[in-house]
């Protein structure tokens, strides 16, 4: 069952890499896949929001820190060492300048000694969209078209494989829900313990 889950993850690798690429979709994936490339939107979306929403924005950004710090340490230290998968774009593949088992592999950035599994941007931007979701559900296809695109591009530009994006997205999106509804719980025992205070008085 593994051999032919690891199989279908290579074959669909293959595609989403290799035949679909073409050179609009080599400079879009490569230039959102470095998270640099984020940093000025976010610092303007993030100073437009606390604009707009005031104190409820400051809830909102504290949460998503509290959200990043949890998923990429995770992620970082905990479970790609565990797994141990080597990115399909590991130095250790190639002899010759030719890749052992991906033949036909487009790898954008060049070699990459460090780990595949999960992808840490799809852990990260998945675990936002889905906190963000949670406390904005109207806009949650704005969240989503954010999050896909960034984790996908890791697959693209030959870095992570299908199953490292999966895995990355489940338990992103899992660890988003989690501190949404560690928050509401936290809220509604202070709101509970608030009105016990008024009520003994």
């Amino acid at each position: 069952m593994l051999a032919i889950l690891i199989s279908l993850d290579r074959t669909l690798f293959l595609f989403f890499n290799s035949t679909i690429s073409n050179p609009l979709f080599d400079g879009i994936f490569t230039v959102i896949t470095h998270r640099n490339t984020w940093i000025i939107p976010a610092i303007v979306a993030a100073g437009i929001f606390i604009f707009r929403e005031k104190k409820r924005a400051l809830i909102v950004l504290l949460l998503l820190i509290i959200t990043a710090a949890i998923t990429d340490p995770l992620c970082v230290r905990v479970l790609k060492p565990l797994f141990h998968r080597l990115r399909p774009c590991h130095p250790s593949y190639f002899i010759d300048g030719r890749h052992l088992f991906l033949a036909g592999g487009h790898f954008l950035l060049g070699y990459k000694k460090s780990l595949s599994f999960p992808s840490a941007h799809a852990m990260n931007m998945f675990a936002a969209a889905a906190l963000l979701t949670l406390l904005y559900p109207k806009r949650a296809v704005w969240f989503y078209l954010f999050a896909v695109p960034v984790a996908f591009s890791r697959i693209y530009v030959g870095v992570h494989y299908p199953l490292d994006f999966l895995a990355g997205a489940i338990v992103g999106s899992a660890i988003g829900i989690l501190v949404f509804y560690g928050y509401q719980y936290i809220m509604n025992n202070i709101q509970a313990r608030k009105l016990k205070k008024e009520n003994t008085k």
